[in-house]
């Protein structure tokens, strides 16, 4: 791009720099700060106490379809989660590699966590300067919402990764256009789509950026943005056909927007109310000589999460802050814009927002805080009380969950007998399996009942589903075990029955 005379809005430096030469260490070090430290802390961060939830309610899917042959991979994507599929393949052969234990599981997100951190840094020390980048990408480190999803096996911490890379190669190519770095822009494009179809709300932002820059350098060679994201799109449009195709399955689960949740949205975007607050405070009020930069930021800050929320007040609902996690260093970076300089008060906020979100880093490494029971718990129930003979059943409400989660704890142990399973969902290309049409002929004359669902309040046989009558008249409750998030019933056949 060309190199504009400085005003108000126009670039004040380039975002390459000047041609190759020597250049003392210090300042190399210096150079690499604002990427390699925040990056370097996120992993720390990310993985204390990594291990310690159980795999949660859509972690167990991660599990159960990596698990299939590809071949069944694809089967499905054609029926459910048809645009998480590529991270279904992808942890397929991670897991065959590195095994299918609940670190390794969560070990691509830790690591695409930590270095979309230190991209981020790189961001800002081209934009603004290494004072900046490093300040902005710190500020990630302490964001609890990053920490909970670099600890997740989904392809959330993915899409963070490959959606701020883009941004930070569109800014290159934008600067000094060229084949190669269209090229690398389109592949990110292409892998942040393929990680969440969402993700790709980043590309309002980036057509205002372009725009933006174009409007300052009237430089056509900038359009070639327009080709190339056509062609990155390409590859990543079929799965935006399956989840239009397979919307209601997959979102139903959504709750209708409301103005509380509105409200609640920049505090949950960050997993912390008082830093999320703070931060969107100071992106507020920050000054750049190149406005134009700022407002480019803001607009990759705004768009994706208003848009969300937008849609989900005329239609079925599709807001999950999850969602726009790619959109934390566009605020980040302009919170370390508005404090430039200002090395004490700097100190200050980055102690407030770290502070403050303590307990939030706490909580969310809990044992069950990843949307589901306490699986890990209630399998050692299983495992120490079982007897030969027992035989287990699963709720009608989340039971392919609740029946992965399970099998996923008790995969190398002995296990009752899943009774009532009739066709393997990897066999009909679903999350659920076929259970037995005649539950009561299937169970027989099991001696004891092994009763999983969710939740610990109401009765111990709530939400049983068929066999809920052949339980209640042949069987007896022995003994009623509650974790967190889910109850164990454990039944004795009466004498005579």
């Amino acid at each position: 791009m060309a190199v504009q005379t400085l005003s108000d809005d126009s670039p004040s430096r380039t975002l390459a720099g000047p041609a190759p030469r020597r250049v003392p260490t210090t300042a190399t070090l210096w150079a690499l700060a604002p990427s390699l430290i925040p990056a370097l802390l996120m992993l720390l961060v990310g993985r204390f106490r990594m291990g310690n939830p159980s795999l949660g309610w859509d972690e167990n899917a991660s599990w159960l379809v990596s698990q299939r042959t590809p071949a069944q991979i694809v089967d499905q994507a054609g029926h459910f989660d048809g645009v998480i599929s590529p991270y279904y393949m992808f942890l397929h052969y991670w897991t065959a590699v590195f095994g299918d234990s609940e670190i390794s599981m969560r070990m691509p997100s830790l690591l695409a966590v930590a270095i979309g951190v230190g991209v981020a840094g790189e961001l800002g020390r081209r934009l603004f300067n290494p004072g900046v980048g490093l300040f902005a990408a710190l500020l990630l480190v302490a964001v609890p919402q990053l920490s909970r999803y670099a600890q997740e096996a989904r392809a959330y911490g993915l899409a963070f990764l490959f959606a701020t890379t883009a941004t930070l190669l569109l800014y290159l190519a934008l600067d000094r256009p060229g084949k190669k770095r269209w090229a690398f822009y389109g592949l990110t494009v292409a892998l942040t789509g393929l990680a969440h179809i969402f993700a790709l709300l980043m590309l309002a932002g980036h057509f205002y950026i372009v725009v933006s820059r174009w409007w300052l350098s009237r430089d056509r060679a900038l359009f070639a943005w327009f080709p190339v994201t056509f062609v990155a799109l390409l590859p990543v449009l079929p799965f935006v056909y399956l989840g239009a195709t397979q919307r209601g399955g997959q979102l139903a689960w959504i709750a209708e927007m409301n103005l509380d949740t509105v409200l609640a949205a920049p505090g949950a975007m960050f997993g912390a109310t008082i830093g999320g607050l703070v931060l969107i405070g100071l992106a507020l009020a920050a000054r750049w000589p190149d406005h134009a930069l700022i407002r480019e930021l803001g607009v990759l800050a705004v768009i994706p999460p208003v848009a969300l929320i937008g849609v989900s007040f005329v239609t079925d609902s599709v807001w999950v802050p999850r969602y726009v996690l790619f959109v934390l260093p566009a605020i980040t970076l302009c919170a370390a814009a508005a404090l430039r300089g200002l090395r004490f008060r700097s100190l200050l906020v980055f102690v407030l927002v770290a502070a403050t979100a303590v307990p939030d880093q706490l909580d969310l490494r809990g044992p069950a805080t990843h949307m589901g029971a306490d699986f890990r718990a209630l399998a050692k129930v299983v495992t120490k009380n079982q007897q030969p003979g027992d035989v287990i059943v699963y709720a009608a409400l989340g039971n392919w969950s609740l029946r992965a989660g399970m099998d996923y704890q008790l995969r190398d142990k002995t296990r009752p007998v899943d009774i009532l399973l009739q066709t393997p969902s990897a066999e009909v290309g679903q999350l659920a399996a076929v259970e037995c049409a005649d539950p009561a002929a299937c169970l027989g004359k099991a001696p004891r009942v092994w009763y999983f669902r969710q939740w610990k309040t109401g009765e111990p046989l709530d939400d049983v589903g068929p066999i809920g009558p052949t339980l209640k008249s042949d069987y007896r409750q022995i003994d009623i075990f509650k974790k967190t998030k889910g109850t164990l019933v454990l039944l004795e056949r009466k004498p005579g029955r």
